[in-house]
């Protein structure tokens, strides 16, 4: 039924664009080659043979998302560690965390290094998903440039107090985004 061709392509996830030939393969050999009373015709069965090799793709796709993931959970448990490193004015700690991989490949590694954007690419160009980048990025950045300055405080003029509460805020920040985005695709 065209209704059912529809529904499917128009799902957004890249499972239900690899499952699409598929379906549609089989549904033409059906046409083709209607399965007899005791097999399936040898028309049918050659024109599924091609859509087999969509499977070992499907399932590559799958592990690329859970790896995905998994650097994401990794990525936020790091960023639990960086509230108690500035509070200690551990400023180098708290930039060595968020400067090296994986969490800079959040912000500070370029687009193609992005683990939200390559995520969202392994999900169909998940909108959803994509919308969370700037957000993250964004906030880690910030809490990097105050734990920068804070470094050279004492040295530059003003009151010489380095911002406690700023970093930390971005950090809680890219914390709940990530947070948000866990929730959505688990």
């Amino acid at each position: 039924h065209h209704c059912f061709v529809t529904d499917v392509t128009t799902m957004p996830s890249a499972f239900h664009r690899c499952i699409l030939p598929l379906l549609l393969v089989a549904r033409a050999s059906a046409l083709v080659a209607p399965p007899s009373r005791h097999t399936l015709g040898r028309r049918a069965f050659a024109g599924l043979a091609p859509s087999a090799l969509l499977f070992p793709a499907l399932a590559a796709h799958a592990e690329d998302e859970k790896a995905l993931i998994a650097e994401l959970v990794t990525i936020r448990k790091s960023l639990d560690k960086i509230p108690g490193l500035i509070d200690a004015a551990d400023w180098d700690g708290a930039r060595t965390i968020l400067k090296n991989p994986p969490v800079a490949n959040l912000w500070n590694l370029g687009a193609s290094k992005n683990t939200i954007r390559k995520l969202a690419a392994a999900r169909g160009d998940d909108v959803e998903v994509i919308e969370f980048t700037d957000d993250v990025a964004g906030a880690l950045q910030l809490a990097d440039q105050f734990c920068y300055d804070n470094v050279f405080i004492y040295f530059q003029p003003g009151n010489g107090k380095a911002k406690v509460k700023e970093p930390k805020d971005q950090v809680k920040i890219a914390k709940a985004k990530l947070d948000e985005l866990l929730q959505l695709v688990q």
